[in-house]
């Protein structure tokens, strides 16, 4: 590799990795959020919270890194026109091929390790998600649990929970059906309060409640501390991979091979978005360069304004394409690729327009 496209490749670095981290950060803020009222109100501990979102980064990164590569590449062609390297580099002898042939290598590779996140990566981590939500929710029942919500998913209960109180997750007023078959009416348990431990309930100053066939009651007793298990809420929790997006190509044409035709539009929608966004990265590429160089007046607000058009017309044209595929207005091939057919005329028209001359 010449020691100039070794040079075009240290100076987009950079820019590429800022302009990925905050599509990203931007991706990642209605999660955040999300992640706060479970930090706050379902106290869950900070580094699950940071397990869940790195589990949740690879899926975000598949559409983040095409629209960073494209406005680090902006800014790094906006740079070499201002400080006229641009210019110094047609001197030389370098044509317009010659000056984005580094980019155009690292856009492929790019598409590449996308394509390697779609179908190796991804799937894993969405499990993991599952996984590590599951085992939360395992550790800490509250995390599932809520107030004033009957619970009837319980094998052998039914609960009800007034409210959960104060920074140890305590639950007051406490209301619970034991399930028996046998019986017409179930034993009732009634209990002040109730903390977790081990996968259990146990509830403190409870009172039980028994009855006959005919619903009166025959027994009655207290105990200061009961404990209730509650494994059975979440066994048989399955952690196959279910989001279609989460799947790779191979899951998706495996799952939808004996599904009716109506049934397989979401998965041929899914396997086009999955070919058609990584292969986006090479003419979002090539198209910074072809905007930003030469353009002299040009500064880095303004680049970078553009490249928010851009990127957020592609992504809307994109949307709107897959919900008319999903709707069965359109063919899937269609509502997907019309985008990317888009973005390849006019990267084209960019193309020829600057060939003529930098």
């Amino acid at each position: 590799m010449k020691i100039i496209e070794k040079y075009i490749l240290e100076e987009v670095k950079m820019p590429i990795l800022f302009g990925i981290s905050l599509f990203t950060f931007i991706f990642l803020i209605d999660i955040i959020v999300a992640m706060m009222e479970n930090i706050i109100v379902k106290g869950i501990s900070i580094i699950d919270i940071m397990r869940i979102l790195s589990f949740y980064l690879p899926p975000i990164l598949s559409q983040t890194i095409p629209m960073g590569i494209f406005l680090g590449v902006m800014l790094t062609f906006s740079k070499f026109t201002r400080t006229s390297e641009a210019t110094a580099m047609s001197s030389i002898g370098m044509d317009l091929r010659g000056i984005v042939k580094p980019i155009f290598i690292l856009a492929c590779a790019t598409t590449l390790f996308i394509f390697f996140l779609q179908e190796s990566i991804i799937p894993r981590s969405f499990s993991k998600l599952q996984y590590i939500t599951t085992k939360i929710a395992y550790e800490n029942p509250v995390f599932q649990l809520k107030e004033k919500t009957f619970i009837d998913e319980v094998e052998e209960y039914n609960l009800y929970i007034d409210r959960i109180e104060g920074k140890d997750r305590v639950a007051q007023g406490v209301l619970i059906f034991q399930k028996n078959e046998d019986v017409e009416f179930p034993t009732v348990l009634v209990g002040k309060e109730a903390y977790w431990k081990d996968s259990s309930m146990v509830i403190t100053d409870s009172k039980f409640y028994d009855f006959d066939k005919d619903g009166k009651e025959k027994l009655r007793g207290e105990f200061d501390d009961k404990k209730v298990p509650l494994d059975a809420y979440f066994d048989g929790i399955d952690i196959k991979v279910k989001d279609i997006e989460a799947m790779s190509i191979s899951m998706l044409l495996k799952e939808m091979k004996d599904l009716p035709q109506n049934e397989k539009i979401p998965y041929k929608v899914e396997i086009n978005r999955k070919l058609a966004l990584p292969l986006s990265t090479i003419m979002l590429s090539l198209l910074g360069v072809f905007i930003s160089i030469g353009h002299h007046r040009s500064g880095k607000g303004a680049n970078f304004a553009l490249s928010l058009v851009v990127i957020f017309s592609y992504i809307t044209f994109l949307n709107i394409g897959m919900v008319m595929a999903n709707r069965g207005k359109i063919p899937p091939f269609v509502g997907v690729w019309t985008p990317n057919i888009i973005l390849f005329l006019v990267t084209f028209y960019f193309y020829k327009k600057k060939s003529r001359g930098i």
